[in-house]
């Protein structure tokens, strides 16, 4: 026999061994499919990068580290820059950005990018002092595409979330999908 058809042969025969297998990005849900994620989440701030005043809005940049619990499960480490405006609008406005590691539901750990925009009522706040009730939040996730990794690859997606009606946390219910449904996949 010679080397040609010993390579095809041997290439034939481990494929019919080993069946027929896919190869493509790892997904909880298919092509189409959606996934609901429900849970709360809890937030730290390790540390205060930078602080200034623009006139009423107290501005800060600081790093969060986020656990979340629930359909995800796992951990952020976010950037966030912080407007306040503790004088007149009596609200604050967020960005973050950051990165999620962790599962969804049965995923194998993965990863994914972030942006988070969020508003806290401060109508118990005055500037410079501390505040002398909640202060109740609400905003939005949106996964950044193309950047899913390993269990979560082709991930897109986000939601919403809010101070969760107890007080201590914060809800979450964000949509996800996977593969081709998610323009930044289709390559």
């Amino acid at each position: 026999m010679n080397y040609r058809k010993s390579i095809v042969l041997s290439i034939a025969l481990t494929l019919l061994l080993a069946g027929p297998v896919t190869i493509g990005p790892s997904r909880v849900a298919g092509d189409g499919a959606t996934t609901r994620a429900t849970g709360a989440f809890t937030t730290v701030f390790p540390a205060e990068i930078a602080r200034a005043t623009q006139g009423d809005l107290d501005i800060m940049a600081r790093f969060s580290v986020t656990t979340f619990t629930g359909s995800l499960d796992g951990t952020t480490l976010s950037v966030q820059t912080v407007a306040r405006d503790d004088v007149v609008k009596k609200k604050a406005f967020q960005t973050n950005t950051g990165s999620f590691w962790g599962t969804l539901d049965d995923s194998k750990p993965g990863s994914f990018s972030f942006i988070i925009h969020l508003v806290t009522d401060r109508p118990f706040c005055e500037r410079g002092k501390p505040c002398a009730g909640p202060n109740p939040i609400s905003g939005n996730l949106v996964v950044v595409e193309g950047t899913g990794m390993d269990g979560l690859e082709g991930i897109c997606g986000g939601g919403t979330f809010h101070m969760s009606s107890t007080g201590v946390g914060t809800d979450y219910d964000f949509t996800f999908r996977f593969g081709k449904d998610c323009k930044a996949n289709d390559r």
